[in-house]
């Protein structure tokens, strides 16, 4: 029996036609870190036109008073003094364009990739900027007991903090935020009344978004997003942050604050999209899309001595 080929295939060199790639219209996802400061700070608002700056008071802790009054004697009024916090507000902006070009072209959706790239650098830069106020305070960044973090680190912080009459968050605990490098080294850590697996809480307990577990009244969240010592691997000490109520705040700008996005890969930023053409500015429409963010907004530490932030070089990710 004769053995048929075929004439033309894929291989042939004189079929310049043939498409040989298949573009895929869907973006492969990123890496980005989940942002959590912004998420639990004390949210405290300005109103538009009163000014750019906020007042917080908070009364003085009165000392008690052991003296017996004399009978017969009126006692000389008591009075109790107070201290004053103040933040300041700033706009911080950024936008993308395309060309009339490209979005006539392209094999994607060109205007839903800028929404994409302002909402990681929106998102990220309220997280980061909330960070580094936290950072800002250097006095209560310390090391840890051993080399790498341990449960008794994140218990004696929070004993620490209790011992200062810091109060947990209101229906919950003390919270922590840590690199997962750090947080591998709590969980292996196998000291007796160490790491609680969320998902070895009691039933009804609610799991706060992003919480992986709980050491000593304290729970766990990760972040990638967390500050170290500057040093270069493998002698790096991570952040970790151990916050009580009222520690830090964040004040914005009534109705132009920043969305508050933990995880940019499901999350939106709050942009503006705005469409381009014939204008006075740009007559021939070369402008396609303009994508764009603003928001008015101060991260403030409220009390640095309502937060510990222990530093640990980590066993693994060097």
């Amino acid at each position: 029996m004769a053995i048929t080929f075929a004439g033309t295939t894929t291989q042939s060199q004189n079929q310049a036609h043939l498409a040989t790639v298949y573009y895929d219209r869907l973006a492969l996802t990123r890496l980005t870190p989940q942002f959590r400061f912004y998420t639990i700070g004390t949210k405290r608002p300005i109103p538009q036109g009163v000014g750019k700056t906020i007042q917080f008071f908070r009364r003085n802790v009165p000392a008690y008073n052991t003296s017996p009054s004399a009978e017969g004697v009126i006692p000389a009024p008591f009075t109790n003094g107070t201290a004053i916090i103040s933040a300041t507000v700033e706009q911080f902006s950024d936008y993308m364009s395309t060309s009339t070009m490209i979005e006539d072209t392209s094999i994607t959706n060109e205007v839903d990739g800028m929404i994409e790239d302002l909402t990681i650098r929106a998102a990220g830069s309220v997280d980061t900027i909330t960070r580094l106020e936290i950072d800002s305070n250097t006095s209560q960044v310390t090391d840890t007991i051993g080399t790498n973090l341990a449960a008794n680190d994140l218990k004696k912080r929070v004993f620490t903090l209790l011992g200062q009459n810091v109060l947990p968050y209101e229906n919950t605990n003390m919270i922590a935020i840590t690199h997962p490098y750090a947080v591998y080294d709590v969980v292996v850590d196998t000291t007796t009344g160490g790491f609680i697996d969320a998902l070895k809480y009691q039933q009804g307990q609610k799991v706060l978004d992003g919480e992986i577990g709980m050491i000593a009244s304290c729970r766990l969240l990760t972040s990638t997003n967390v500050g170290n010592d500057g040093t270069a691997a493998p002698n790096t000490k991570y952040n970790t942050y151990i916050f009580g109520k009222e520690s830090f705040g964040c004040v914005d700008l009534t109705g132009r604050g920043p969305s508050d996005v933990t995880d940019p890969q499901k999350e939106r930023f709050k942009v503006n999209v705005i469409k381009g053409g014939p204008s006075a500015t740009d007559p021939t429409g070369e402008i396609g899309t303009y994508v764009s963010y603003r928001f008015v907004f101060a991260a403030k530490t409220f009390d640095k001595n309502r937060f510990q932030i222990p530093k640990a070089k980590v066993a693994i990710g060097l």
